[in-house]
């Protein structure tokens, strides 16, 4: 177990993978502003899930089989998510429904984390992956990702492309 603050790290690392001679994949987060624990956990059942107790610091549990059954990128955006709850304070809130709570953590995730974590997503989400009960439909998981990923493909757009050239 290791513990990681994320604003220490900011100025030092975006973000750090690697895979222990275990194959566990051990990550590094820039985004948290709380000191949060890691823990690998291959029997859980989903990628990534954050864990409360009362009068303690939220941990984040993830699978690392799931991670590299989903690659790097994919499982950064739901680590990310996670976060998004620790940063939200999802688990002191009960004005949100468990919905509104995943919502704000898929857009929150959206803008903090890395380009390619979100395009993952956005792809995987847009094929029909990641639907839940509580997180929605994957069209709907998709769609909030819209305000970080539409950026992108507008610039690629070949109207953009040529309005450079000019």
């Amino acid at each position: 177990m290791r513990k990681h603050s994320g604003r220490n790290l900011v100025s030092r690392l975006s973000r750090l993978l690697f895979y222990t001679a275990a194959g566990f994949l051990a990550v590094v987060s820039a985004q948290a502003t709380h000191q949060v624990e890691e823990i690998a956990d291959p029997s859980l059942p989903d990628i990534a899930a954050v864990h409360f107790e009362p009068g303690r610091t939220p941990v984040i549990l993830y699978n690392p089989i799931l991670c590299r059954q989903a690659g790097p990128a994919l499982c950064e955006f739901y680590r990310q998510h996670e976060y998004g709850h620790i940063e939200l304070q999802h688990y002191k809130r009960d004005d949100l429904t468990a919905r509104e709570k995943e919502s704000e953590a898929d857009r929150w995730a959206a803008r903090h984390a890395p380009l390619a974590a979100v395009m993952a997503a956005y792809r995987f989400f847009s094929s029909g992956g990641g639907t839940t009960p509580v997180h929605g439909n994957s069209q709907e998981r998709a769609a909030r990702l819209l305000t970080r990923t539409e950026k992108i493909q507008v610039a690629r757009s070949p109207l953009a492309i040529s309005a450079r050239a000019l």
